[in-house]
């Protein structure tokens, strides 16, 4: 391969859509979840992982950190390098795990149980969970500090 060829081949490998291909990670390989909090899914690009519960689950403050503090044992054991910059998307049901913008969930979103599906949104950082984030009218917010 000559020089011209070899640069326009990594030219356009830098194009490739990088979050489908990283976050399509089987989470079973990478992590493991209790069973009342599953990991469905990891994003290592964006450092956020999809995880199915109940509401109820993660309705209180102390439910929800209950939640947490599992989730986040399990990832210093799997995801070493992420410290306290993850993230996790709350859902409902394996199937609408995923950003509202992929075309895997396009269907789900645009007849409205994508929305319904998503239950919570955390941010380890900041310690923020919001409930019900793709619905205004039923949106709340919770502060779960973890250690």
């Amino acid at each position: 391969m000559g020089p011209r060829k070899a640069y326009f081949a990594a030219f356009a490998l830098a194009f490739l859509p990088v979050a489908r291909i990283v976050a399509q990670n089987p989470p079973q390989e990478s992590c493991k979840s209790d069973d009342s909090a599953k990991i469905v899914r990891i994003d290592d690009r964006n450092e956020r992982i999809f995880v199915i519960v109940h509401a109820d689950q993660i309705n209180t403050t102390v439910k929800a950190r209950k939640v947490l503090l599992s989730l986040q044992a399990s990832l210093k054991q799997c995801r070493t390098g992420w410290g306290n910059t993850w993230s996790v998307s709350f859902f409902s049901d394996a199937k609408y795990a995923g950003y509202k913008h992929e075309d895997s969930v396009a269907a789900l979103v645009a007849n409205g149980s994508w929305a319904r599906a998503y239950l919570g949104e955390y941010e380890r950082q900041t310690g923020k969970l919001i409930m019900n984030p793709a619905e205004r009218e039923r949106i709340k917010f919770l502060k779960v500090r973890l250690p």
